[in-house]
């Protein structure tokens, strides 16, 4: 803890915190759909106070969020945001602070720290996802119905259908359902995996413009996962072409650990463009594309995949 904090602000900052956290999640206003931009920010406040102040701090208000939720909201609610928000998010900020609290061996080493932070994340959240799914449904296949319900029930919403009229013999919308059914959870938690990356980045990066960070920020283009980590993916690859729950794990890994590899890409694009004229365009024209069109990634995936191997960035940082 900083040294000129008392404990009444640390308790202040980190209510204040879990707070907000809980509100941006969207979890107390889930019909609110103009919300849903917001709830990609919900762990930021758990990292500022996690970063700016101290890690119990963070800790604090992530628990201090899933109480609100519990009253607020129920509990498969808190269950959701203690599981994909608060619990990873306090996991990243104290490891965070022993990896590079540690200043020998800085900068250098701070890629490799970042990617071993990511490949905590990755595991956490997929073990925890599954079992907080198991704990709601134990039978993975009743929980695809009911999951298919819900979508059917959305698409008639949207569409405008009378589910008390005949409806028309669709086969391909009906395999469309489906498939939307099977990656929604796989997707949630990607996203969910996502929005971690982004809220730890800029709250590392406001902990700092406030000078309350306590430790020189990693530079984040160095980022670059540890190795075996292809190994991990291929066993997580054999691992989700089993069933059930073993397989639906499985998935989440490998999803996670692309989207990894695709943040490894991007570094080293980053890396590799320093000192180049019209760097800044380029790197907007990247973003943009990245973005709107999403398919651009896989090019960045098997970058950060051949990176991994032959380390594209030597003598760029």
């Amino acid at each position: 803890m900083k040294p000129n904090m008392n404990l009444a602000e640390a308790i202040f900052v980190a209510i204040f915190a879990g707070v907000s956290s809980a509100l941006l999640s969207g979890q107390l206003t889930p019909g609110a759909a103009p919300l849903l931009l917001f709830s990609l920010l919900s762990p930021l406040p758990i990292f500022v106070a996690g970063f700016g102040w101290h890690p119990l701090v963070g800790a604090l208000a992530g628990i201090a969020g899933t109480l609100m939720l519990i009253f607020g909201a129920g509990g498969i609610p808190a269950l959701i945001f203690g599981v994909m928000t608060a619990l990873p998010g306090i996991v990243a900020v104290f490891a965070a602070d022993r990896l590079f609290s540690v200043f020998s061996g800085r900068p250098e080493r701070d890629g490799i720290d970042l990617g071993r932070i990511a490949i905590v994340l990755v595991m956490l959240l997929a073990f925890t996802a599954v079992l907080g799914l198991m704990l709601i449904e134990p039978d993975l296949d009743a929980l695809m119905k009911r999951l298919r319900a819900m979508v059917d029930l959305l698409w008639q919403g949207l569409s405008g259908q009378n589910p008390t009229l005949p409806q028309p013999d669709m086969p391909a919308l009906a395999a469309f359902l489906a498939m939307m059914s099977r990656i929604l959870i796989p997707s949630s938690v990607i996203v969910a995996f996502l929005t971690l990356v982004i809220a730890g980045t800029l709250g590392m990066q406001i902990a700092e413009r406030m000078g309350r960070l306590a430790y020189p920020r990693p530079d984040f283009r160095r980022f670059r996962l540890p190795g075996g980590t292809l190994i991990l993916l291929g066993a997580a690859l054999i691992v989700a072409s089993r069933a059930g729950y073993l397989g639906l794990f499985g998935e989440i890994v490998v999803g996670m650990l692309l989207i990894a590899y695709l943040l490894q890409g991007l570094g080293v694009v980053h890396a590799r463009t320093i000192g180049m004229p019209m760097r800044l365009p380029l790197l907007g024209v990247i973003w943009i594309t990245l973005i709107l069109m999403g398919f651009p990634g896989m090019i960045f995936i098997l970058l950060g995949m051949a990176d991994h191997l032959f380390n594209f960035r030597r003598g760029r940082l």
